[in-house]
């Protein structure tokens, strides 16, 4: 069985983006696959034209679109094409409904896809909850196929004695992922700590909304600046990171936030918990335990958290459970990705 994943090209700078969120996700799966004997690839291609020479040359049994890119007429084309007959064709959507509803053509794509009536094209969902609720309120079947993460531990250990206390809330700087509200709590939980906060971003990640980097226009990243500008605290802007090189920046994590209003996944969230750094988050990543959650309006409650989650006695046990939460969901997700490979059979 050849399973092909196929994203399109992200540039920044006028250089190739080798490394961005549906990239990491892709390469994870694609990975596991690989170790259980299937074979597996990873592509960009610059636009939907450049799918069949991918498709065309590793001659796949499963090709599967990562997110809502490719438009409809393509898909048809692409379906259509004689020797490409027992191909299964899958879509998987990476988005909750929040993220979804601000990309004006999503469901738009999805029933589209759904109205060629095609049984070799699958629409994917990676979040469960969300996959059963939308398949019934548009009437259709579609498939949960879950991220899968391969799961680390990599020893870590607070410094308390430090007068800094670093906080990374890496992501897009998009509105509903809620940095602003973190980065206000994260300011009093330094204050009540004693510490000095660095507050670490991550400028470019939101490649996909066609955002520069540059306060001028993007203004989640402007009003934090705003919030920093006569502070004793500080805001630190990191550029865009391959994957090693960010692994190494959480390891200098005190701790995490990602207070997002919706997500489906947050691969983020996985590398904190890989890495030994408590993370602390929304009830939208629902892996998480409950230990570590907390509201994304409460000023009160989420300082609170910080603060108790800095200081807790019992951290080394909340890691413990950090990290089981995230072996069992991707041992769950393997599962499923396994079942659905071995029972996805060509058309007749």
């Amino acid at each position: 069985m050849k399973i092909l994943f196929v994203l399109k090209e992200r540039f920044y700078n006028n250089s190739l983006v080798k490394s961005y969120g549906l990239m990491n996700s892709a390469t994870h799966v694609s990975n596991f696959l690989n170790f259980m004997g299937y074979d597996s690839k990873v592509v960009m291609v610059i636009d939907g034209n450049s799918i069949d020479k991918e498709v065309y040359e590793f001659k796949p049994d499963i090709v599967i679109i990562e997110a809502l890119w490719v438009t409809p007429d393509k898909m048809r084309e692409l379906i259509e094409i004689k020797r490409y007959q027992n191909i299964q064709w899958v879509v998987r959507v990476h988005s909750d409904s929040g993220f979804l509803s601000s990309e004006t053509f999503a469901l738009k794509y999805i029933n589209d896809y759904i109205n060629l009536d095609k049984p070799n094209l699958t629409i994917a969902p990676n979040c469960d909850q969300f996959t059963n609720y939308l398949s019934e309120a548009m009437g259709v079947n579609l498939v949960y196929l879950p991220n899968v993460i391969r799961v680390e531990r990599n020893k870590s250990e607070l410094d308390k004695d430090s007068p800094i206390l670093n906080i990374g809330c890496f992501g897009s700087l998009r509105i509903l992922k809620n940095i602003l509200f973190q980065a206000i709590c994260s300011i009093k939980a330094a204050d009540r700590l004693n510490k000095e906060l660095h507050f670490h971003i991550t400028l470019d990640a939101n490649l996909e909304d066609g955002y520069q980097p540059d306060s001028a226009t993007n203004p989640v990243l402007r009003n934090l600046e705003e919030l920093f500008k006569f502070s004793r605290h500080s805001l630190i802007k990191h550029k865009w990171q391959h994957y090693d090189e960010f692994q190494d920046l959480v390891r200098h994590m005190d701790i995490g936030l990602q207070l997002s209003y919706t997500e489906s996944f947050n691969i983020v969230a996985a590398d904190f918990v890989n890495n030994d750094i408590p993370i602390i988050t929304s009830d939208a990543i629902d892996w998480i335990p409950s230990i570590l959650r907390t509201s994304t309006t409460n000023y009160d409650k989420a300082t609170d958290k910080i603060v108790r989650i800095y200081n807790s006695i019992f951290l080394k046990y909340i890691k413990s459970r950090m990290h089981e939460n995230l072996r069992e969901y991707s041992k769950n997700s393997e599962k499923i990705w396994i079942n659905f490979i071995e029972n996805t059979l060509p058309p007749i």
